[in-house]
C-alpha cells in the first residue's frame, strides 16, 4: 500500500478494535464529522431508535404507510 499510495506522512489510529491507517494530511470537515459520529455512535443510534417510538412518529409512518402517490413506480417493477 506505502508503495501504491505513496503517503508522506500517515496516521495510525486504534479504533473499534481495528487500526486505521490514513494520510496525515488536514481532515476535512466531512472527515471530522464522521469521526465524531464513530465516537458517538451509541447515543446516536439510542436518539433514532427514542425518535422512531415516539407516537408522533409512528402515527405519521402509519398515516401515510398506504400512500403511493411520491412513488416512482417503475422502480417497483425491476
Amino acid at each position: 500500500m506505502a508503495k501504491k499510495y505513496k503517503p508522506d506522512k500517515v496516521v495510525i489510529k486504534e479504533a473499534d478494535g481495528r487500526i486505521l491507517i490514513r494520510s496525515a494530511v488536514k481532515e476535512t470537515n466531512f472527515q471530522k464529522a464522521i469521526e465524531k459520529l464513530r465516537k458517538n455512535k451509541k447515543a446516536l443510534y439510542k436518539r433514532i431508535e427514542s425518535q422512531a417510538n415516539d407516537p408522533e412518529t409512528i402515527n405519521y409512518y402509519a398515516k401515510s404507510a398506504n400512500n403511493f402517490s411520491e412513488v416512482d413506480l417503475d422502480i417497483l417493477e425491476e
